[in-house]
């Protein structure tokens, strides 16, 4: 019987967020992969059907035929790549996340990649990363026909810290090396904080129907994300990490600029909180409006942040650094 496993990291604080879409096209990101995994394990069993079982999110579904697959909004994605890489039965896919749903940190993404990568080593089909990437980003697009940027698929990929330069949907990754010093000083000093689920499809549309419309404040504040993204590329390996929080900043306020719908009440208190106890940075992950924001904290001020936070009963993440990528075993 063979049994396959395979894991992808998700990311946060992904700098120039929103500028590696369809309709800005030419954009640029950076962002950083962290140990927060998405699981894959696939069982051969024996029988003409596929069983799909996700174990945070107690749903399941079973395919008989890969080219009668129905979307029904259980499952989609994994059933979108078990069709797209055409497996035809006799296989159970356990699934589950790490980060929690709709947390901003490109978990769907995660698991797509995960699953693609195990589904071809079950099938003996090489998909290089950059492959299984692409791939993964037309799940969403093309299969589901879903709003996704490109940047989060790329990220679970390949791990690290990672340079996107855009042209959509087209990806040029390259990958940022920082030395053990900086390592240690963001593995300390970035809190990962968990507001809750939450749903961002009005925002989406919201920005972009004011992007077509060439509103002036939303075209500024998407060149700002951008520049931001560059600017980072420098600031990263800099003397003072000082620079890292000041780009987060400038992005967060060029993200707010989008819609107000970017900073609800529990973000509010948490920025303003976060600012009064230590933080030199901050950033919500992903669209923002909810979901999961990054904060980097003075050096010394990290235990006490952190304390102050859980007492007003926020969730707190794990946030260390992955450099692994997907991995399939």
């Amino acid at each position: 019987m063979k049994v396959i496993y395979s894991r992808a990291p998700v990311r946060v604080c992904d700098i120039g967020g929103w500028t590696d879409t369809w309709f800005y096209k030419q954009g640029a990101v950076i962002n950083f992969c962290v140990d927060l995994y998405s699981y894959i394990r696939l069982v051969e069993n024996n029988s003409n059907s596929i069983n799909i079982i996700s174990e945070n999110l107690d749903l399941n579904a079973k395919i008989k035929d890969y080219r009668q697959i129905e979307y029904d909004g259980i499952l989609d994605l994994l059933k979108a790549a078990v069709k797209r890489m055409e497996i035809k039965s006799g296989l159970d896919i356990y699934a589950r996340s790490d980060a929690p749903p709709s947390c901003g940190t490109g978990t769907s993404a995660s698991i797509a990649v995960a699953l693609i990568g195990a589904l071809s080593k079950f099938s003996d089909k090489y998909l290089s990363p950059y492959q299984i990437a692409e791939l993964a980003h037309k799940l969403e697009t093309e299969e589901l026909g879903l709003e996704s940027g490109v940047q989060d698929q790329y990220a679970a990929a390949f791990g690290g810290i990672n340079f996107m330069e855009i042209n959509y949907p087209a990806v040029k990754i390259s990958n940022i090396k920082v030395d053990n010093k900086r390592i240690f000083e963001l593995e300390s000093q970035m809190i990962l904080v968990y507001f809750g689920s939450r749903s961002s499809s009005e925002m989406h549309l919201q920005v972009i129907q004011n992007f077509k419309e060439e509103n002036e404040s939303t075209i500024k504040a998407f060149d700002m994300l951008k520049k931001s993204a560059y600017e980072m590329v420098r600031a990263i390996n800099s003397e003072d990490i000082h620079e890292v929080g000041e780009i987060m900043n400038k992005n967060w306020e060029a993200q707010k600029a989008l819609h107000s719908m970017m900073t609800p009440p529990i973000i509010k208190k948490t920025e303003k909180l976060a600012f009064q106890n230590g933080a030199i940075g901050f950033k919500c992950n992903g669209a923002g409006g909810g979901g999961s924001a990054v904060i980097l904290a003075e050096k010394g001020c990290e235990y006490d942040l952190k304390k102050t936070l859980l007492k007003e009963k926020l969730k707190l993440l794990p946030c260390k650094l992955n450099f692994g990528g997907l991995e399939i075993y």
